[in-house]
């Protein structure tokens, strides 16, 4: 902490819970509610607010309080906490998956030293939704790697 910060009083702090728990009831409800899911997806900032709401430990600003509404906005279109978004994002992803698996299957077969990167990208699908150009540029690159030394051994026998 800042040496110059000054901690508020118990008083000032039970005034502030009181007011947030007036002001900011739906918000409180809907990040208690999912609180585990913001620890796992290491969404500081809402993990943060939420602890400044239910403590009391520092004024929330007009701003603040925009931000806050506003994450929560956006964390409710989310698929790590929208139950409709995660089916749709799934069902999205599904051939997607299916492909690394694939990838991974022959990177196995061949002992090929990209097991370990296919098996990241896999579970950052699992867990994001969502999958970058680059991991799709390495992963054809895996695959193409794994599926010529294939076909090369039939050209030899």
């Amino acid at each position: 902490m800042n040496k110059f910060y000054r901690k508020p009083s118990p008083e000032t702090m039970k005034k502030n819970r009181e007011s947030y728990s007036e002001i900011f009831k739906d918000e409180i409800a809907w990040c208690k509610e999912n609180l585990k899911t913001l620890q796992e997806t290491k969404n500081k900032f809402m993990t943060d607010m939420y602890l400044i709401m239910i403590t009391g430990s520092r004024k929330i600003t007009p701003k603040m309080a925009d931000a806050i509404v506003n994450s929560i906005k956006k964390c409710k279109q989310n698929p790590n906490f929208n139950e409709d978004a995660r089916a749709e994002a799934e069902a999205k992803l599904k051939p997607i998956l299916e492909k690394i698996v694939m990838v991974e299957r022959l990177a196995e077969k061949k002992n090929d030293k990209a097991q370990t990167f296919v098996r990241s990208v896999k579970q950052y699908v699992q867990m994001n939704y969502r999958i970058t150009k680059k991991q799709m540029e390495g992963l054809n690159k895996v695959y193409k790697r794994c599926s010529e030394d294939l076909f090369d051994k039939d050209k030899n026998d």
